[in-house]
């Protein structure tokens, strides 16, 4: 029943064109990125820059998570356009549908149940994410260049985190946000669309804890905002905290980050600070309204930009200047609206998935009930 449920539920609307990077849709006027600034961007083109720092440079040797790319082939991604969830023969084992002391529960499709049904398998693909996982201590966070398929989370245990071949394909088969990579990357951009190589990204998986994860906003080189990620949380600690965050995160950008942004002018930036007060980059965003703005619109950046002053002073100096601006979530009244929240499973699949077998026999015999034909009272 739940396989089923699982398999009714997993087709999204893919005629969404207006999607920022995070798979959001921005209602705002377009700020449109140039072709450059996406494929900068991407994962593979500054992955290994911020990985592995030159030591004579740079106090610490890395600042972003360790990962694995593997390039992708031609039919794999024609497989992530086809519709449905079926997996690859080779990789049925997914966590999602594993019970405590089961190792043995693998997905099926009981509508590919037939001769006809067309079978998937990418042996190659499957055994180098296997070795992936392994080799990144056993548990991964999958995206492509651009996006992680985090709104599709409902379909693995409300978790990016992976453990096997099946776990990867069920979050990446089922995702909008990995469609808009494949379909709709250069939606509204500026200059000639390029042909993408694209690649599965394999990242070490981290329990981090969500209050401490922030985006940052960059134009013309300088660094004008600074935003809490999870904005539909308030915590209290960053209300006390946020000037501290502030002077961290710019020590960060200047040693880091400007010096490595390889060209780019105007993009964003997410980091994670630690219990050690160490900044770690964790993804690289164009500038525009394809990247959510969260507790900024806009309207209030691209204002920012239009105006002379500084835009931050050295670390080693008072931080009164306002700018870069830190917004953080102050109240429970400016908490925002969660914008992935459209893409949980409906609830009615949540109440059925948590059925005992008892009530599974119920709800059977209910549509028995309801698929025998109706007959008239004379």
């Amino acid at each position: 029943l739940t396989l089923l449920l699982f398999t009714c539920f997993s087709t999204f609307d893919m005629n969404k064109t207006d999607f920022n990077m995070d798979g959001i849709e921005d209602s705002s006027n377009t700020i449109s990125p140039s072709v450059d600034d996406i494929v900068a961007c991407q994962f593979s083109n500054w992955y290994e820059t911020f990985r592995t720092l030159p030591k004579d440079r740079f106090p610490r040797k890395t600042v972003t998570i360790k990962s694995i790319v593997i390039p992708l082939p031609q039919a794999f991604l024609d497989y992530l356009k086809t519709d449905g969830v079926t997996l690859p023969i080779e990789a049925t084992n997914v966590s999602s549908l594993t019970a405590e002391g089961d190792d043995n529960s693998e997905w099926s499709d009981e509508d590919n149940d037939n001769e006809d049904a067309k079978e998937f398998s990418f042996p190659t693909l499957t055994e180098e994410i296997r070795a992936g996982i392994e080799t990144l201590g056993g548990e991964v966070m999958p995206k492509l260049n651009w996006s992680s398929p985090k709104d599709a989370v409902w379909m693995n245990n409300g978790k990016l985190k992976c453990q096997t071949p099946g776990d990867v394909y069920v979050l990446l088969k089922s995702s909008d946000f990995i469609m808009h990579d494949l379909l709709h990357v250069f939606d509204n951009s500026i200059g000639e669309k390029l042909d993408v190589s694209y690649e599965l990204v394999l990242r070490q998986w981290c329990n981090l804890y969500p209050s401490m994860e922030f985006r940052c906003f960059v134009w013309g080189k300088e660094l004008i905002a600074i935003s809490q990620r999870k904005h539909t949380e308030q915590f209290p600690h960053l209300v006390t905290e946020k000037m501290i965050i502030r002077s961290e995160i710019i020590d960060f950008f200047d040693e880091f980050i400007q010096k490595n942004s390889q060209g780019m002018k105007n993009y964003t930036f997410d980091i994670y600070i630690d219990r050690k007060e160490r900044p770690w980059l964790l993804d690289f965003n164009v500038w525009g309204t394809q990247t959510d703005g969260l507790l900024f619109t806009w309207e209030e950046l691209s204002e920012m930009v239009r105006e002379p002053a500084e835009l931050h002073v050295p670390s080693n100096t008072l931080l009164t200047n306002e700018n870069p601006q830190i917004r953080v979530v102050e109240t429970e009244n400016e908490v925002r609206h969660d914008p992935l929240a459209s893409y949980r499973a409906p609830i009615d699949t949540v109440d059925l998935a948590s059925m005992t077998a008892s009530d599974a026999s119920k709800f059977e015999d209910f549509m028995k009930l309801c698929s025998k034909p109706s007959q008239e009272n004379d």
